[in-house]
């Protein structure tokens, strides 16, 4: 059946035809008027198809799928685009569905690798050897043994270009998509280096004022990102609920600034621990009449990142003694406390915005009890309780 969804106050169509998604935009507003005259659309649209009459073309001329579903004579009558001609327009089809940081990403990545290496080639000449090549290039400087990109940042620009090619084949342009015969790279293990309990004290204790001290509580105490602390806004904090609790809607990045988050499931409410809760009932006379930013900046926006990184989490590093870690170490060490207290790994997946415990497990393994005790002394203790 057809929906109906918003995005950024527009209303768009959401529906299946042939088994191919479509999402077509209606032009209108997030208005109760509105609603009630697409809503006789998508009745319109259901009854067609299950009589089988639906046409998309008839309905959507300009449809983000017109080229999917035209008769094929339509589509022999137009040659395939070059690669750059179809990847700017995929990108700029996607606008809407991806959040500011994910676009800029994007964006960067056809422009600094993918469309400098397949030039004007014609998309439906692109094979799975120029994309080997494309790797080639990718992992090491020309004329050096250095190399160019991290595995992790080549095992994204594939990803980028499987997902433009997937338009390519869905608009007939390509049999099958052979950047999705192309295996990832092997990519090293994330570093997490996170401060112990007694190091916290030492880095609090030597930061430059309370605003700081209250600021680093919530960054090592509530498990958000770096992003979503700067993006925290008063509005989103809730003290009226039965344990007041953090809405973590926003995240604020020096590429796009204040957006919406990455993933659906980092859209979470984060219930506050004491610690939190008191730093951030403390900071309410010291930000609140002047900003709607938690943690604003002295002219009342949001904190630059950099500027915190470079000027406050650093500097306070070195003048506790403390090795230099990165400032996302707050999170990875909110993660690796609440572990080795003993919290179920469910909750803490949950506060940290994933969507399984499988990312918690793969990467904080070794900080959870239960899975760093490997010498069956779990196992004989219950044993032994059993009187066995």
């Amino acid at each position: 059946m057809a929906s109906i969804r918003s995005e950024r106050g527009r209303l768009f169509l959401d529906f299946r035809w042939k088994g191919v998604r479509c999402r077509e935009w209606t032009g209108r507003s997030d208005t109760p008027t509105d609603r009630a005259e697409l809503k006789k659309l998508i009745r319109q649209i259901d009854g067609e198809i299950a009589a089988g009459t639906f046409e998309y073309i008839k309905r959507f001329p300009e449809g983000s799928r017109r080229n999917a579903f035209a008769p094929p004579s339509s589509l022999q009558a137009h040659a395939p685009p070059t690669f750059a001609e179809h990847a700017r327009s995929w990108i700029e089809n996607r606008r809407p569905w991806l959040a500011g940081g994910t676009q800029y990403d994007y964006e960067r990545i056809l422009e600094a690798h993918l469309i400098p290496h397949f030039a004007k080639s014609s998309v439906s000449n692109i094979g799975a050897e120029d994309i080997e090549r494309l790797v080639g290039r990718l992992k090491q400087k020309p004329g050096t043994k250095a190399p160019l990109l991290s595995h992790r940042r080549i095992n994204m620009t594939l990803q980028v270009l499987r997902l433009c090619l997937d338009r390519a084949v869905q608009n007939g342009w390509l049999k099958n998509n052979p950047a999705r015969t192309i295996t990832k790279l092997k990519e090293s293990r994330t570093d997490i280096d996170p401060l112990s309990l007694e190091e916290i004290k030492v880095f609090l204790a030597h930061l430059p004022d309370e605003k700081w001290r209250r600021y680093f509580t919530v960054a090592f105490f509530a498990g958000l990102r770096p992003s979503e602390q700067i993006g925290l806004r008063w509005p989103a904090i809730d003290w009226q609920a039965t344990r007041p609790q953090v809405i973590v809607r926003y995240g604020v990045t020096r590429r796009s600034g204040a957006g919406r988050l990455k993933t659906d499931s980092s859209y979470r409410e984060v219930p506050m621990l004491p610690a939190v809760e008191r730093a951030l009932k403390a900071q309410c006379p010291d930000s609140q009449l002047r900003s709607e930013w938690v943690f604003p900046s002295e002219r009342g926006g949001h904190l630059d990142i950099t500027n915190l990184r470079e000027r406050i989490w650093k500097p306070t590093l070195r003048r506790a003694g403390l090795r230099e870690r990165t400032l996302y170490q707050t999170r990875h060490t909110f993660a690796t406390i609440s572990l080795a207290s003993g919290e179920d790994i469910g909750w803490v997946a949950r506060v940290l915005g994933h969507s399984s415990t499988e990312m918690v497990i793969r990467h904080y393994h070794k900080f959870i009890p239960n899975l760093t005790r490997r010498d069956g002394s779990a196992m004989a203790g219950l044993i032994a309780r059993a009187g066995l």
